[in-house]
């Protein structure tokens, strides 16, 4: 408990300790199986390992530094792949508590974010299946993002240069928070929105009828999104760039949650 904190974990030395963790802590070990345990660094699981790293190094200014310490490491979840790794880390006596895992919410609607909000069968969320598996971990082990994903945090200094339109559309009144569940990869043609794709109703349906509820020359300017590689663009976010205090907000939360959990 150097930093006590909500978070932190109890660990005794004493000589007549265990010689290695096999419950739930507080522990109690010999000097040999602390330091194992007090030296292991956070391993932090991310669905893409570079565009989020980029993400992270541009939203929590103390991220970089906590990896150049070797405090954190970054672990790549591979998208999909990551509910296996919850499932392993959950079913390790340390690996539980030295994990740390960060996803994207997936919903595409402000609701969809209520407790009790379950897909439906025919359009299932990952954001949601993520958050079933980290129920066997920690609670302060996982953190799931308020918005649809990462993409759904760049500022729109470097969006703008991008797609200029599209970036007015989304800051339009009219669009408001829904911006923050908006394909931000490919769009309103993405999720089958506009144009109408049959085979993606169950999809498109999810939004409630929003999008298709504005006007024809916004509909228009949000069909194309920003492309398929925009997260690189959080590369070119300012220094010090001047995040809304939604973001700070969450973001701050992040933060300590993870110097927590190191």
């Amino acid at each position: 408990c150097a930093q006590p904190s909500s978070n932190a974990l109890t660990l005794r030395v004493s000589p007549s300790g265990a010689e290695r963790v096999s419950d739930a802590p507080p522990w109690t070990l010999t000097a040999v199986a602390a330091s194992e345990v007090v030296r292991r660094p956070l391993q932090l699981y991310l669905e893409n390992n570079v565009s989020d790293q980029h993400f992270l190094t541009a939203a929590v200014s103390r991220f970089s530094k906590w990896c150049a310490d070797g405090w954190l490491e970054v672990v790549m979840g591979g998208g999909s792949a990551m509910g296996a790794d919850i499932a392993a880390r959950s079913a390790e006596v340390v690996g539980r508590w030295r994990s740390f895992f960060l996803f994207d919410s997936d919903r595409l609607h402000p609701d969809e974010l209520v407790p009790g909000w379950i897909p439906s069968r025919q359009d299932d969320c990952q954001g949601y299946k993520f958050e079933c598996l980290c129920a066997d971990i920690p609670a302060e082990r996982w953190h799931r993002l308020e918005r649809r994903s990462i993409e759904n945090y760049l500022p729109a200094v470097v969006l703008r240069p991008i797609n200029r339109r599209a970036l007015d559309a989304l800051v339009d009144p009219a669009v408001g928070a829904m911006a923050q569940f908006y394909n931000m990869k490919q769009g309103l043609t993405g999720d089958g929105v506009s144009p109408h794709d049959p085979n993606k109703a169950a999809r498109a349906a999810r939004s409630k009828g929003f999008w298709t509820g504005l006007p024809a020359s916004t509909i228009a300017d949000l069909e194309g999104g920003f492309g398929k590689h925009i997260s690189n663009a959080f590369s070119n976010v300012p220094h010090n760039h001047p995040w809304s205090a939604e973001v700070i907000a969450e973001m701050q939360a992040l933060s300590n949650a993870l110097q927590g959990a190191m």
